[in-house]
């Protein structure tokens, strides 16, 4: 292997564990990076982590030059995982906008047993099938270019769905129009869910800026910074997550 992380044969490989202290990219496949004459490239970078669980520690890929890929701040999305903490194991999981894969794989990690994590964004969505394999999940990780706001999202998810995370831009959240969208494919998400299930939204915008949702309790309102909120909707009954 030579110092670019390339085999004799040409063709590259992940080292399985390097620390983003070291800078170290991957060329796979789309972007410019002016190394190649022939082909374009995405620029990796080793940045983000699970925090526990099966791979605690393993390092994800995520875009260095993208900033739609927005993984979750590693102490928000420890708040949250604490809060379902006991709701993971085998649970059924649909993670929408799902990025890299930040929140879907720690789910998995922490016991989920079916994970479907759907993003549109071509890009994004060649790193978030590399961290799959990478982490070698594939029996419980599936994945799915597509819409999130689509009814072919609803369709291949795992059903009865335990929880749903919804993550989107937040440009999307910002347009009234995109918004009420949004807000529609979460009141149609309580139609695949379990009796006892909880959908997560993350938003830049409070709860002054979204209304109740037909079928759904909520929603729980935690605010972690002045353009970041978690807002936490029950399908059905007065459960709570903790």
């Amino acid at each position: 292997m030579d110092e670019h992380g390339r085999h004799a044969g040409g063709r590259q490989t992940l080292p399985p564990r390097l620390g983003p202290q070291r800078g170290w990219q991957l060329c796979i496949g789309s972007g410019h990076c002016g190394d190649h004459s022939d082909r374009t490239c995405i620029r990796l970078t080793l940045m983000v982590r699970i925090i526990a669980g099966e791979f605690r520690s393993r390092q994800l890929l995520t875009l260095t030059d993208d900033e739609s890929s927005r993984p979750f701040l590693s102490r928000v999305k420890e708040s949250v995982f604490s809060m379902f903490h006991e709701w993971f194991q085998e649970a059924r999981v649909l993670d929408l906008f799902a990025g890299i894969g930040t929140v879907g794989l720690e789910a998995i990690s922490r016991g989920a047993s079916q994970v479907l994590m759907v993003e549109r964004n071509q890009r994004i969505y060649r790193v978030l099938k590399q961290n799959v394999e990478q982490l070698g999940c594939g029996d419980r990780a599936r994945t799915l270019q597509g819409d999130a706001l689509g009814q072919i999202s609803l369709l291949q998810a795992p059903q009865p769905v335990d929880l749903v995370f919804i993550d989107p831009p937040y440009a999307m959240m910002q347009d009234p129009a995109v918004r009420r969208r949004i807000l529609d494919q979460i009141q149609r998400c309580r139609g695949i869910m379990a009796e006892k299930g909880f959908i997560i939204l993350r938003s830049p915008i409070g709860p002054d800026g979204v209304e109740p949702i037909e079928g759904l309790v909520g929603p729980e309102v935690h605010r972690y910074r002045k353009d970041m909120w978690i807002l936490i909707y029950e399908a059905g009954g007065d459960q709570s997550p903790q």
